[in-house]
């Protein structure tokens, strides 16, 4: 077996993985943004709803100062290459 062929299997399973997390992570946004609805009217939550949101609201926050930094350290280092 050549090593493209060997490549190939790996290929194909990590790009099923990234499909499998894109497809859970939209279901987990569905589902947040479901409560996040049910909050504005003014519905009480369960206490496994509140503790959810928090936990990825906090998820998601997270995620967009790791994105924030990033694209700050992508600035700075195409700014010292002027």
């Amino acid at each position: 077996m050549n090593k493209e062929q060997e490549e190939l299997p790996l290929k194909e399973r990590e790009d099923y993985n990234y499909q499998c997390f894109d497809a859970m992570m939209n279901s987990l946004f569905d589902l947040a943004n479901e409560i996040h609805d049910r909050l504005e009217e003014e519905e009480e939550l369960t206490d496994a709803e509140a503790v959810f949101l928090r936990s990825f609201d906090l998820y998601v926050d997270s995620s967009c100062e790791l994105d924030d930094l990033d694209s700050g350290e992508e600035v700075e280092n195409e700014q010292s290459r002027i």
